[in-house]
């Protein structure tokens, strides 16, 4: 059973868009590249326990306060107990040194057991203040088979890639879900924090951003208005003009959240290429209309 869904980072999301309409800097692909990383990283992570047998509860890409905030990417109830799970997404060889982390070109890197022990420690404080006495275990995932980590200590709960089938095997067969475990998913999910208190977005500005309809196939700005729609010069996919002026909608809104949707703005922001009436015609179908002749919008 999944109390709570994993989706996708906005801020992830945000670069996706731009980076259609952009050239991002280095240090933004960098960005860009490590938070697609760390997403895919926890999606794989997630096809591994949807093997688990029997019934358990999980709580995917939790943000919770308690005194501080802390995002964890997996909670886990199951057997009477709550497991904690920090995921990492490495690709190369690494190993351990003296509680340290390094490359093996002896870079060292920020140690993620700092950041579950971390997580591990906010998650117990709340679980207290919940009054939920489920004990609470902790690991340090690294799920990419591309990974291999040297000198792991064997005291840490460090799960390697080569561990991860065995390990979601070794959770033992159980029936049926306990009302301790719903009620501690129930207060889990009531502390989950939906909108972030930190600004995740990179920096931008609407004249910064080249306008048109993007590719939904193959992401370029390579599109022209056909008589229906629009099509793709480099891999000649069509899209309707409403599903189009839908999609772009659906960004300008995302992007802008600030800026009123109208014939005109949405217009623009598809680089003029689908006429403002038909723009217009598309949004009274799939949008309320607000506001009266010259002033109105679309919410």
């Amino acid at each position: 059973m999944i109390a709570k869904q994993r989706k996708k980072p906005v801020e992830l999301i945000a670069y996706e868009l731009l980076s259609k309409r952009k050239q991002l800097s280095e240090e933004e692909k960098k960005r860009h590249r490590s938070v697609a990383k760390g997403f895919e990283g926890e999606v794989m992570f997630d096809t591994y326990l949807d093997k688990l047998a029997g019934e358990h509860i999980i709580l995917r890409d939790v943000l919770i306060h308690h005194n501080k905030y802390c995002q964890i990417d997996t909670i886990l109830l199951k057997n009477g107990k709550i497991f904690l799970f920090e995921i990492k997404n490495f690709i190369g060889e690494y190993y351990w040194d003296d509680d340290s982390l390094f490359m093996l070109n002896q870079v060292e890197i920020d140690n993620p057991l700092v950041q579950r022990d971390r997580a591990h420690s906010i998650l117990r404080r709340l679980l207290q203040s919940l009054e939920i006495k489920l004990p609470l275990f902790s690991y340090l995932i690294f799920v990419n088979p591309d990974c291999s980590v040297f000198q792991a200590p064997l005291d840490k709960q460090i799960i390697l890639p080569t561990q991860m089938n065995r390990f979601i095997k070794h959770f033992p067969i159980t029936t049926n879900i306990t009302s301790q475990e719903k009620e501690a998913a129930e207060k889990l999910v009531a502390n989950h924090i939906e909108n972030s208190p930190f600004n995740p977005f990179p920096s931008y500005q609407y004249d910064q951003l080249e306008k048109g309809i993007p590719c939904y196939h193959c992401g370029e700005m390579a599109t022209y208005p056909q008589k229906q729609g629009i099509e793709c010069r480099l891999c000649g996919h069509f899209e309707k003009g409403s599903e189009a002026i839908m999609l772009i909608c659906s960004e300008f809104q995302f992007l802008f959240p600030e800026r009123k949707i109208t014939s005109t703005s949405i217009y623009d922001w598809g680089g003029r290429m689908i006429s403002r009436r038909r723009i217009f015609r598309i949004l009274q179908q799939y949008y309320e209309k607000k506001g009266e002749h010259r002033c109105h919008f679309f919410e």
